[in-house]
Order: structure tokens, then sequence, then C-alpha cells
């Protein structure tokens, strides 16, 4: 029996099959088309990127790319004295540039490392820590000799991309003169560069330090000038596309006298002395001078110190890096006796017709306090003359510490001056509440105020800190009535092209002392009585009346006393302060006297003598 097919079935599969295979390619085309949509998508969301979003960066990096710029570096601000003598300028040097690319040429690198007396890493390393445009020279050495720059030109065709360029480089004419003051030269790292790159500076430019060059870096600085020129894709100019010529920075006219500052170094370096010395205009507050030794020569750091100059330095004991003059703290010995005797005489602790006897020591209970001579019977102004110790052990008792405290910070002790320089020290004056609070971690035997701290900080020792420019401004504020002045070194800024005066220091007033006139005049005369009697005659000249302190200042751990010195003059109308320190220098008018005394003459133009100086503490 034969069986015939059912038609219908099979038109049915069909159907079926028919349809699957419609809705499979409708799938197909669906996921092709989606697949084409987002292949546009990304392509129009790339083309908006490239032409919208970061259009400008692109169209600046086709510039660069087709474009150098070659630098002309601005001169650097001048620093003058008050009187016009030029203390930090500039002076042409060649430098060598290369572009970034340089690193990928084995040979020219090595070429030029060879030319340079330098190696293929150190170039290497270098120009990897270059931030800027890759398509412009980078200046490789600084300062290099003309013997070097003629081979590096007489080898040109084998040195792409490297070129030779005159640059102003920072020249300090008197070498060390001032040379803490003035401060260093180094090279921008990678914090500074991220900071003043929006000012123009670049990866592989000096800036001021230290000193007045760090300071005032934004007035020194400049603006630096250049050529764009239109390369080629072999990197050959073919025109002059735009020009500027670089601004010079601003001069720096000082306050500060270029002979009285060599009076203090020249003393300070011909005996072998460790210290500083600072002279203050005490109407003003203008610094006359500001001296530091041991010093150093700040020409090694205009175009970066080298290792090997770089180590005496900074191993040196005697730390000639370091500005003793603001950041260096010493007891202030006998020079700290001018503010007890104001202190005393104006909380009526004493007058100028106390006395008391000295017989070398003063005993506190058991405990003994010297005095470095036996004076006898003296009064105010022959204990301050001959810096009896024993009279003024009684006068710190009757004041107290507290009051001691306050006078001291109101004559500007345990603060900063103000001065315009980077950094200063504060220094110490103690009381029973700071000794509580600053030694509270060593517990309550060393928190106590006995007895002895006062008499200590009576005659300036115990824990009692100041800097050279802290005594430099008591003086002057003796010197001056009971003012209290911020120092300051720059006189005034000079735009060297129109002559335009950008800014100018003043007098600024800080405070009054709390003292009468009567009575800081009773000071004034017992100071004055210390150079015509006392301890201080090695300032006592016919032609001008000084008034002076001496001091020695004992320090724990070290063998001999530091010797200090502090004078005003003239005494009726005085225009410079004094304050000197010799570190282990005994006594104050051996050492730091001289030093004084050999300003005073620098600054009144005297004939410089050999004066003798009395005994002193």
């Amino acid at each position: 029996m034969i069986v015939q097919p059912n038609s219908r079935g099979n038109r049915n599969r069909r159907k079926h099959q028919h349809q699957g295979d419609r809705r499979v390619s409708v799938a197909r085309a669906r996921a092709f088309g989606l697949v084409i949509f987002l292949l546009f998508a990304v392509l129009v969301t790339r083309l908006w990127f490239l032409q919208i979003a970061s259009g400008q960066y692109f169209r600046t990096l086709a510039v660069e790319n087709r474009a150098r710029r070659i630098r002309s570096e601005s001169p650097r601000g001048s620093i003058t004295d008050r009187n016009g003598i030029v203390l930090a300028t500039n002076r042409m040097r060649f430098a060598v540039y290369a572009t970034p690319d340089l690193i990928k040429n084995k040979v020219v690198l090595g070429r030029l490392a060879l030319l340079l007396h330098d190696t293929p890493d150190d170039i290497k390393l270098f120009v990897a820590s270059a931030q800027q445009n890759p398509y412009d020279p980078l200046r490789i050495a600084l300062d290099v000799p003309i013997a070097t720059v003629t081979k590096i030109e007489e080898d040109r065709p084998f040195l792409p991309g490297v070129s030779t360029e005159p640059e102003p480089v920072r020249w300090y004419p008197n070498g060390t003169l001032a040379a803490q003051v003035l401060g260093t030269m180094g090279r921008i790292n990678e914090q500074e560069f991220k900071t003043l790159s929006k000012d123009g500076y670049f990866s592989d430019d000096f800036l001021g330090k230290t000193g007045l060059e760090s300071q005032y870096e934004r007035y020194l600085h400049g603006t630096p000038g250049g050529t764009d020129l239109e390369v080629d894709a072999r990197g050959r100019a073919l025109k002059v596309m735009d020009t500027a010529d670089s601004v010079p920075g601003d001069t720096l006219t000082l306050a500060i006298d270029a002979h009285v500052q060599a009076a203090a170094e020249r003393t300070l370096k011909e005996h072998h002395f460790v210290g500083a010395a600072v002279a203050i205009n005490p109407q003003t507050g203008a610094v006359i001078a500001m001296a530091s030794s041991p010093t150093y020569d700040p020409n090694a750091f205009a175009t970066g110190i080298r290792q090997q100059n770089w180590d005496p330095l900074n191993k040196n004991p005697q730390l000639p890096l370091i500005n003793r003059a603001v950041n260096a703290m010493y007891p202030p010995g006998s020079t700290f006796k001018p503010i007890v005797a104001a202190a005393g005489l104006q909380t009526g602790s004493i007058t100028t017709s106390s006395t008391a006897y000295c017989n070398g020591s003063y005993y506190l209970g058991r405990a003994r306090f010297g005095c470095w001579q036996r004076h006898g019977e003296v009064n105010f102004f022959s204990a301050m003359a001959h810096s009896c110790d024993v009279f003024f052990y009684i006068a710190g008792q009757k004041i107290g510490p507290n009051q001691m405290s306050v006078y001291a910070k109101a004559f500007g002790l345990q603060e900063k001056t103000g001065i315009d320089l980077p950094e200063e020290d504060i220094g110490t004056v103690p009381s029973p509440v700071w000794k509580e609070k600053h030694f509270r971690r060593l517990g309550p035997d060393f928190t106590k105020w006995y007895g002895g701290d006062t008499l200590h900080m009576a005659i300036g020792q115990g824990d009692v800190l100041t800097t050279p420019l802290q005594l430099a401004r008591v003086c002057a504020t003796v010197a001056n009535g009971g003012d209290v002045l911020r120092p300051f070194i720059v006189d005034h800024i000079t735009d060297p092209t129109t002559g335009v005066v950008r800014f100018r220091n003043h007098r600024v007033l800080i405070r009054h002392v709390p003292v009468s006139a009567v009575n800081m005049e009773s000071v004034r005369q017992a100071m004055r009585q210390t150079v015509t009697s006392g301890t201080g005659r090695i300032v006592n000249f016919s032609q001008v009346e000084v008034a002076a302190k001496t001091g020695s200042a004992q320090v724990h751990g070290v063998d001999k006393t530091h010797g200090l010195f502090i004078c005003f003059a003239p005494y009726n109308h005085p225009t410079i302060a004094i304050a000197g320190i010799v570190e282990r220098g005994g006594h104050g008018a051996d050492t730091a006297g001289k030093v004084a005394r050999a300003m005073l003459e620098a600054y009144f133009h005297l004939p410089e003598t050999h004066e003798q100086a009395a005994r002193s503490d």
C-alpha cells in the first residue's frame, strides 16, 4: 500500500522555516545596524573631542611641532648698597642648549657629554627631569668656557639640535661681602616649578634660594624674551614668526653701607672670630650692616654649586652658610642689663640712688653666685659702667622674673623682628609660666622656678636667648628713647628702564616701650659712663660720643664665654646702634668690641686706631 505525502504539512513546515529564517535575518540586520550606529557614535564623539573639546590643545601642539622657541634670558636685577656700590649684578657667559630628543641619539649625546666633561647619564637624567615643551631647546650647561663653546661650534654639523647662546649669569663683584644677606642662587626644583611656571619660569631656570635673592625673587627675576622660529621636518629654520625682548629685573637699593659692612667682615676675619655683627639706624630701623663669620663666596652658587664645592661648606663645623645675625641664638649676658635696669627703674624696684656692695660674689642661701670682679660699693651708674653682677642679682630679685619677662618682651625679645629676610629665630625669654610649660614633659623637678633662675635671668644667662639682630634692636630702642622699630635691609626698589620707584621701605613703629623718658635717659647715661669710665672704653672716641654695654655669656658645654658688645652713637642724636658677638671670645670689649669699633670708625669716617680695651666682663 503506497502512502501519499501530506502536501499541506510540508507547506506548513516550509512556511515556518521561512519565517524563522526571516526573523534571524532581521535580528542580524538590527545587530549590524546597532554596530554601525555605535561605531558612528564613537567616531562622532572622537571628532567632537579632537576638534572641539581638545581643539586648542592640538592646535597648540601642531604649532609647537613646527616651531622652536629660542629663549632670551632676562638679566637679573642688580643689588646695590645705599651709595650705589654694586653688590650683585650679571655678566655674560655662554650656555649650551639642546632639544630634548638629543637623548635618543647615543652618538650625539656621547659627543656632547665629552665636550662638556659630563656623562651621558647625567645629561639624560637632567633632560628627563625637565618639564617643558619637548620641542624647545633646553639649557644643558651654563657658564661654559669659551674654549668649549668654540669646539661645539666647530662640531655643529655633528651635533644636530645643539646650540650655544650668550646668557647673563649672576655675579657678586665683591666676593664674600654681605654673602649671607644677599643669599644664594640655585636651579628651580620640581615643587617651585609647579608654583612658578604660570609666572613664566622654565624648568631649567635659576632663582634665589636664600637671603635677599629669595625674599625679593619676584622683583629680581625679570621677564625672559625670545624668538619664535618656524622649522621644517628636519628642524631647520625657515622664518622668524615672532620676537619679544627680555625685561630686566628691578634694582634693589639696600640701606646697607658697604664700607661699614666691609669693616665688620674684615675685623671678624682678621682675628679669626666666629660670630656676627649688626648695625641699625635707631631713627628708622634701616639696617646699616649685617655681618656673619665665617662666610662664603656666593659666586659658587650662581650656576649651580658642584659637589666638590658644596661638601666643604656643608660639612664645615663652623657653619658658614648660616646667617648668625638672624639664625643663631645666644645668651646676651650683661648686654641684657639695660633691660633689667629700665624695668627696675620703671617698677620702682630700684632707683638711680640704689647701691650695693660687691665683694666678688652673692649668696642665695648656701648657693654662691659669682661676679667677674670685686667692685666694692657701686650705685646704679657705676654698676652698669663696670657691669657688676651683684648689683643686678639684687635688682633682679626685687623686680621678679615675671616683670623682667614683661619688659624684655616689650623691648622686642622672643618675637620676630619682621626684617625682610626669609626666616629668623625668635629667641627665648623665660618666666615661671614659660618654664612650667616648656619642661612639663620632664617632670616637676624641671618645671619649678628657683631663686637661682631669677639671678641668672637678671644678668642675661640661664634660658635667656637672643639673636644679634634682636640685641641690635634693643640697643636702638634705648638709643631712640623707647621706640621698637621694624628693621629693614632693602631701602627701595627701582625699575631700571624707567627709573620709577616700585617699592620703598619706611619707618614702622612696632610699639613704644612702657618706660618713662626720665628712666630711659638714666639707662642711656649709665651706658655712656660705660664708655667714659667703665668696661666699654674701646669705643671712647674724642670725635663722637658713644654709649655702650659689654657682656660675656657662659654656655653649657663651652669652655670659654661668648663675648658681646652693644653701643650707639652719637649720644645726643643716635644714627647707628650696633650689636656684636664673638663665639668663645671671652671678654666682650676684647673681641666683639673690636668689631664695633671698626664699624664706628667706618661709619663716622674716623682714622683707624688700635685702642686697647679696658678689662671687661
